[in-house]
């Protein structure tokens, strides 16, 4: 018996690991017109007084192993020099893999017109990955050892952008330094991880806004990744909207804003897509909470 739920573990493991390979999609969140220091850690001088933020991701409900990820943000700012520090962590969980990242960011702002900023920012850190493999079944010998391993990582991100108007940015928050050869080999391949962001803020009347924002990914050996949202917010306190993802995933977003607190969630699918079983749907369900000091009333 005992060996027949090993059996049943394994696959499931496998099927997951085939399903995810298959797919070849970056791991992002659709939340990412809210919380962008997360992507870009430039984008942490929209918010110069500082802000905490915090993302949820749980894919196919029902599976035990199933992709699950979290991104967290922080920084502090530093108005008198025109700049913000803070700390990037993302962990990302799928069966007997799980990959932590933790990374420190700095970032300034020049005035490049009277009302238009360029943000330059660096960060640094380390990447560890573990994988539980020989936990699966000691019998099967196709089943690989363990992993233990850990990367260096640095990045830069840059954006330029007005306040409460509109940004544009670009980042590589994860370039590994074993895949540039310095610190040795790997047998887990740390990826390389560039985005290309954009948003802007349009008022609608005195108690209407429209956020529409773009997100597309780009990670090595995996294909690029482009996704358009767009909310519609009543008196800056609550809004609504759809995330589009190019290969055809759909998501309904709600988010509500009250005293510098964000809570936003997204219900992700793919209509093309067949549930795994009458429990398991191919769903995704994510939530974020922020708080963002001073002006609590900025939605961009």
């Amino acid at each position: 018996m005992k060996r027949i739920q090993w059996s049943m573990l394994t696959g499931t493991v496998l099927m997951l690991l085939a399903i995810t390979l298959k797919a070849q999609q970056p791991l992002t969140y659709t939340q990412h017109g809210q919380v962008k220091a997360a992507l870009n850690p430039a984008a942490s001088l929209m918010a110069p007084d500082g802000e905490v933020s915090v993302i949820g991701r749980r894919q196919w409900v029902g599976i035990d192993g199933a992709p699950t990820v979290f991104w967290g943000s922080g920084h502090f700012g530093m108005q008198h020099i025109g700049a913000t520090g803070g700390i990037n962590i993302r962990h990302e969980s799928l069966a007997v893999e799980k990959l932590t990242e933790v990374s420190a960011f700095f970032a300034k702002a020049v005035r490049i017109s009277e009302k238009e900023y360029l943000g330059l920012s660096l960060n640094a850190g380390v990447s560890y990955m573990a994988g539980n493999y020989s936990g699966l079944d000691p019998l099967d010998p196709t089943v690989r050892e363990d992993i233990r391993e850990t990367d260096a990582l640095v990045g830069f991100g840059i954006m330029l952008y007005r306040p409460e108007k509109y940004y544009v940015g670009l980042s590589l928050p994860r370039l590994m330094l074993g895949n540039l050869g310095l610190t040795g080999d790997s047998r887990y391949n740390f990826r390389n991880v560039y985005h290309l962001t954009a948003g802007a803020l349009f008022d609608l009347g005195t108690d209407f806004q429209f956020r529409p924002s773009i997100l597309v990914t780009y990670s090595e050996s995996l294909r690029p990744q482009a996704e358009a949202s767009a909310m519609f917010f009543v008196k800056r306190v609550f809004g609504v909207g759809l995330n589009a993802r190019s290969y055809g995933d759909l998501a309904g977003m709600a988010q509500f804003n009250f005293s510098g607190f964000g809570i936003g969630y997204s219900y992700q699918f793919n209509p093309k897509n067949e549930p795994l079983s009458r429990s398991i749907n191919n769903s995704t369900h994510e939530i974020g909470l922020s708080y963002r000091f001073g002006n609590a009333d900025r939605l961009l």
